[in-house]
């Protein structure tokens, strides 16, 4: 299946001063199948080192690259030549291999080097090594996008239309087509497994079974933290964050018999892990709207909207027999469809983020779904499930923070309106005037591309 991160990697291979390349992200996303479909297309030989599998490996020990070379030549029983390609997976496992491959950089700049590993944010954090800072990049690969989606069902004419820059002129077939498709996302997901299942059997039931055993996996993966995160605590912040997305954390909420610091320690592991999808509070008062940050408000997402709804207990068989608006997490899913997108639609060598605002006060509370930044402004961006919705908060932030544009994204048609509209401003009435692009909710993977032309 064809990944974004194709483009990356196509990229890296070609720059003359290459830097070895850490793929980050959450298990299960297709970090290793990524690494060896490039290197099959691409003609290298693929030398795949799986640190979990050598418990008492020492090649890394050495600071000498030849001396490395030649135990992992050893280790693997293959030759590296001109054409190899090294893989380090499980990165993770050895810390003093991300140290070591300072090394490669230096000395032997000519072998590309790719690593991948999970829970890497905690490995960086404890490293009593040092930090090859400077001499390493990173690739942070989330679960599949839509448009990858299509791709893997051999959808190519949607996904022309989709990635068109004419998207107001697609076909009233064309639009239905793409928001059976988009549905049908919102139960698989992205997580690769489960898009493959789809794609070969077209059965939703074998997909519930994987992300069952996906989940499952997760699961067990938490006792390899014990030492560092009570065990109780992860699964018990994994399980209420993944069925209560978008909605402001309180500690409390999770469990009154656990003390809220602990709760923290398991949700930031979470974060850490790719698991869990943070999206902070701005105050938004300018670029980059990091400057505005408070990590102490924040409304978190699940990794994958298709692992979500298995956490909601959402079946195939009740999924394909109700209409959209029958299910009750449908304005849910949708959040979480654009949120995955949004936070890895930055670009694949950023660290992802993501940024909302809310104002909090007697009776005249707002929340904006979610904020970015380009094309030199701030964008507030406003997610409905269906065609239609009220907007009175986006009015709110607009006004407070004298901004002329606005985003929508629903299951409607693109279009472009000069709104004009009052506001509560105290106990005065104020007016605002600004232009709202409305577009479907499944064009979101192209929002930072369309930027420029609004």
């Amino acid at each position: 299946m064809k990944r974004e991160a194709d483009h990356y990697l196509e990229e890296w291979i070609r720059l003359k001063r290459r830097k070895p390349l850490i793929i980050r992200g959450a298990r299960q996303v297709g970090k290793s199948t990524l690494v060896r479909n490039f290197a099959r297309e691409k003609g290298f030989d693929l030398f795949e080192v799986n640190l979990e599998l050598f418990p008492d490996l020492t090649a890394f020990n050495s600071m000498n690259i030849d001396n490395i070379l030649r135990d992992l030549e050893v280790l693997i029983q293959q030759q590296i030549s001109s054409k190899t390609l090294i893989f380090i997976d499980e990165i993770q496992k050895y810390p003093i291999a991300i140290t070591a491959l300072r090394y490669f950089y230096e000395k032997r700049p000519e072998i590309p080097v790719i690593a991948a590993g999970s829970l890497l944010e905690v490995v960086l954090e404890d490293m009593e090594y040092s930090m090859p800072v400077g001499r390493i990049e990173y690739l942070y690969l989330g679960p599949m996008t839509f448009f990858e989606f299509l791709s893997a069902l051999k959808e190519e004419t949607l996904l022309e239309s989709c990635r068109s820059k004419n998207i107001v002129e697609i076909s009233p077939d064309m639009f239905n087509r793409l928001v059976e498709r988009y549905r049908e996302f919102l139960f698989i997901g992205g997580m690769p497994e489960a898009v493959l299942t789809y794609a070969e059997t077209k059965s939703g039931l074998a997909v519930e079974r994987i992300h069952r055993s996906i989940v499952e996996t997760y699961i067990e993966d938490f006792a390899k933290y014990k030492k560092r995160v009570n065990t109780v605590h992860l699964e018990m912040v994994f399980n209420y964050i993944s069925t209560h997305v978008g909605q402001k954390i309180k500690y409390s909420n999770i469990s009154r018999d656990h003390q809220s610091r602990e709760l923290k320690k398991a949700f930031n592991l979470l974060v850490k892990a790719g698991v869990i999808l943070p999206v902070y509070y701005s105050s938004c008062s300018g670029i980059p709207l990091k400057a505005g940050i408070d990590t102490r408000v924040v409304k978190p997402y699940f990794l994958d909207v298709g692992l979500m709804n298995h956490q909601y207990g959402l079946s195939w068989n009740d999924f394909s027999s109700l209409q959209s608006q029958q299910l009750f997490n449908i304005g849910v899913a949708s959040e979480q469809f654009a949120a995955q997108h949004l936070i890895y639609g930055i670009g694949q060598g950023r660290k992802p983020e993501l940024y909302y605002w809310i104002r909090e006060k007697k009776s005249t509370n707002a929340e904006v779904d979610f904020v970015v930044t380009g094309a030199g402004r701030i964008w507030p961006i406003e997610i409905k499930s269906g065609k239609s919705g009220t907007l009175k908060s986006l009015h709110q932030f607009l006004f407070q923070k004298k901004l002329g544009k606005a985003v929508r994204f629903n299951l409607d048609k693109s279009s472009s309106v000069i709104v004009d509209t009052s506001v509560k401003n105290g106990e005065l009435i104020d007016h605002i005037s600004f232009k709202l692009f409305s577009f479907p909710i499944f064009f979101i993977e192209n929002f930072y591309d369309y930027l420029n032309f609004l």
